[in-house]
């Protein structure tokens, strides 16, 4: 006897959980009704966001913190396009998200249909592949190509259109199609090259990036180090992989575009290994890192991320964890003779951060003793557990958290790193909550980010997930402001005036804490809170910020040559 038909929202939902999604992200339009109705009675959770650009971050937090697809809903046309910065920053962040949308309303001889745009033309560029469903038996086997896509190489987002027609119609439930590739191992002769290679060399550096973040990459990485003895830096991104209070480590010392003691650092080794990174921007700390051809052995599961911008000894296609694997099985349990001793890397490490400070102009953290943001990420960190995930926004305390702020786990810091946009924090910080409901996760924003994005707060409520959201509050967008300051010695249209936090956190339903001083006992009884809890800290200016504008004023008015003439007498 067959199988009753299903209709082609139900077979979507089937095949979602049969593709391992357990969380879908969007919002219910007239297009969607018919998959709304299918997810009512299917063991998907779904998540309605304020808009289907919360959606998308959301999605890309959930991706990001747990290494599993989530699926965006969205309708066509402006929920479409409400979503494409998230589509852009999941791209570019290297996040796979399934993004199903209905295709747009068309009617042969009829032109301008509602809501009609080339949506595949449009997503082209933001997206690693694009398909179309047009009739309900498509159903599973079109979203099961769809699914390994956004994971298999390079991890990003795929784009599904389906046909309204094809959501109304019946198929019979197909037989589960073949799940996602097995993960790309590496050759035989690439492994036994690198060997070769590490056996030559006497000071090998780890260069380790979000490829080596998944499930299982950490332990080997780690095992990895101490065999070489090998100094650990990690991408933006790929931070946490080892522990960044393990004593191999300088990942945390590195953050930002300072890149002179690291290229000191590289010139002092013989190798550098490069796992799972991609050499972007930010991964290459402003393309300012140098790294000798005849150094460098690169491994990534991505094709086109093999030898882009930086040229490599060995170009080896690999899943990160099972390149690291393997490649410690072929060298053995016993440490090699030679590397970097501790007292040498603590060394390194003290340069990084003198580096990192250098000239650094930083605001002063109120509510906390010394007033410096050090102290104020020393007590946060010292609040949360190993395992906590920290999920900032765009902005100067992104800027902050990744200079001060130790990650000791994989995916311990999500930050949008390669689009930078603002209105991240909030919504892949629930991402991120959803996706690992018993790991604590903070998010960390600007006022400027909560203005942006914060009813979004609403679904965390809604939801009853338990959210710490600390709201740095200058009244203005800090790190323009300061750049301003910088450049001309004046401030115009970066300064707002924000919400009253604890009137706006009652009327969502959110618990409201201000930070007055002990900082650890407020941010600990901040994270241990039920619910919502948005904890207030107040930004301000320091002596060195009001002589960055003094210092621009006089440029002004002296003129840049007799200004810097003048510096040069000072001493």
């Amino acid at each position: 006897m067959s199988a009753q038909p299903l209709s082609g929202a139900q077979l979507i939902c089937t095949a979602l959980r049969r593709a391992g999604i357990e969380c879908v992200f969007g919002l219910p339009g007239t297009q969607t009704v018919a998959l709304y109705e299918a997810l009512r009675t299917s063991s998907l959770r779904s998540i309605v966001a304020t808009h289907e650009l919360s959606a998308a971050m959301m999605a890309n937090g959930y991706y990001r913190s747990s290494g599993r697809v989530a699926a965006l809903l969205t309708i066509p046309g402006p929920g479409f396009t409400w979503a494409l910065t998230g589509l852009a920053e999941a791209a570019l962040d290297s996040a796979a998200l399934l993004h199903l949308t209905t295709q747009p309303a068309h009617a042969p001889g009829q032109q301008f249909q509602l809501q009609a745009l080339d949506q595949a033309a449009i997503a082209a560029a933001l997206t690693k592949a694009q398909h179309r469903i047009d009739h309900a038996d498509e159903v599973t086997p079109v979203l099961t190509i769809a699914h390994a896509e956004a994971c298999t190489g390079e991890p990003g987002p795929v784009l599904v259109q389906v046909a309204r027609e094809a959501l109304r119609a019946s198929a019979p439930l197909s037989a589960a199609m073949t799940g996602p590739p097995a993960p790309a191992e590496a050759e035989v002769a690439a492994l036994d090259a690198t060997v070769a290679a590490l056996s030559q060399a006497s000071r090998c550096v780890l260069l380790l990036g979000q490829g080596c973040a998944g499930a299982g990459a950490g332990e080997p990485a780690r095992r990895l180090a101490e065999t070489l003895s090998a100094a650990v830096v990690t991408t933006t991104s790929g931070r946490g992989v080892v522990a960044e209070d393990h004593p191999l480590s300088l990942g945390f010392e590195l953050g930002g575009n300072e890149c002179a003691t690291l290229n000191a650092l590289i010139e002092a080794s013989d190798l550098v290994l490069a796992v799972g990174c991609k050499f972007s921007h930010n991964g290459s700390r402003g393309f300012e890192l140098r790294i000798a051809q005849d150094k460098l052995i690169h491994v990534d599961a991505c094709a086109d991320v093999l030898g882009a911008n930086y040229p490599a000894r060995h170009l080896i296609r690999a899943d990160a964890p099972t390149f690291l694997a393997s490649l410690l099985q072929r060298l053995g349990p016993v440490p090699r003779p030679g590397g970097f001793g501790e007292g040498e890397i603590a060394q390194w490490r003290a340069r990084c951060r003198a580096e990192s400070l250098h000239h650094r102009v930083e605001p002063r953290i109120h509510g906390v003793p010394s007033g410096r943001p050090q102290a104020f990420f020393d007590a946060l960190r010292h609040t949360l557990p190993r395992d906590a995930c920290l999920v900032t926004d765009s902005g100067q305390h992104q800027g902050l958290a990744r200079r001060h702020f130790r990650v000791l786990c994989p995916r311990g810091l999500i930050v949008p790193t390669n689009l930078q946009s603002m209105g991240f924090g909030i919504s892949a910080a629930i991402g991120a909550r959803l996706a690992n409901p018993d790991r604590p996760v903070v998010a960390l924003i600007g006022d400027g980010g909560l203005a942006m994005s914060g009813l979004e707060l609403l679904t965390a409520v809604r939801e009853r997930l338990r959210l710490t959201v600390i709201v740095f509050v200058d009244g203005a967008y800090g790190l323009i402001r300061m750049q301003q300051l910088a450049t001309s010695g004046h401030v115009y249209d970066t300064r707002f005036n924000g919400p009253d936090l604890a009137a706006f956190a009652a009327s969502i339903g959110a618990t409201h804490m201000r930070l007055d001083g002990a900082p650890e006992t407020t941010l600990a009884t901040a994270i241990a809170a039920p619910g919502v809890t948005l904890v207030e800290v107040r930004v301000g200016d320091t002596l060195p910020m009001h002589w960055l504008r003094t210092r621009s004023v006089a440029r002004g008015v002296l003129g840049s040559r007799l200004f810097a003439w003048l510096r040069r007498q000072r001493g």
